[in-house]
């Protein structure tokens, strides 16, 4: 769908349609600058964002947390900072790459949110900071974190505005 036109031709609108692969190739593509985007679009409110989901989350020494939409990790620093055992996981490849580089420390593991490659009950924690609204099939990646967050365990979701934050987690 495209809108009205500009000095470079039409606009392309955003669509409501989330085809992974075209959601997954936008992000390979922007991977290289992608957290300092964050930084300058949020103000640097994304990293407070980030620690207050990790704080909700409480993940401890020891614990097992799988980050969704991990892209370069970013977001799975507050968990390893905490001494949890942190798998960033994403279906962009490049930003894989990009925080493999950055940060090859951690396990990073290529997923899709709605297919995760776990087995059932293996997480104590499992969050998706902002990715959520990326999947085109949020029940599946919802019930996708439920089935590998041990019993007892934590899945939440978090999103940051400009106007304010909100995360939700639930215990299993």
């Amino acid at each position: 769908m495209t809108g009205a036109g500009c000095h470079n031709g039409p606009v392309t609108r955003a669509s409501l349609n989330k085809q992974p692969h075209e959601v997954a190739s936008m992000f390979d593509h922007v991977a290289e600058r992608y957290d300092l985007t964050n930084d300058v679009l949020s103000l640097g409110q994304d990293r407070i964002w980030r620690k207050e989901v990790a704080r909700a989350v409480g993940a401890r020494p020891a614990e097992k947390v799988l980050d969704l939409a991990a892209g370069t990790g970013t977001s799975s620093l507050p968990f390893a900072r905490a001494g949890a055992y942190v798998v960033p996981c994403d279906f962009s490849l490049g930003m894989l790459r990009v925080g493999k580089q950055r940060r090859n420390w951690l396990p990073y593991t290529a997923g899709d949110a709605t297919r995760l490659p776990f087995k059932d009950d293996v997480f104590d924690a499992v969050t998706i900071s902002f990715g959520l609204r990326n999947v085109q099939d949020t029940d599946a990646a919802l019930r996708e974190m439920h089935r590998v967050t041990r019993p007892g365990g934590t899945s939440g979701t978090a999103r940051g505005t400009f106007s304010g934050r909100s995360h939700r987690l639930t215990r299993r």
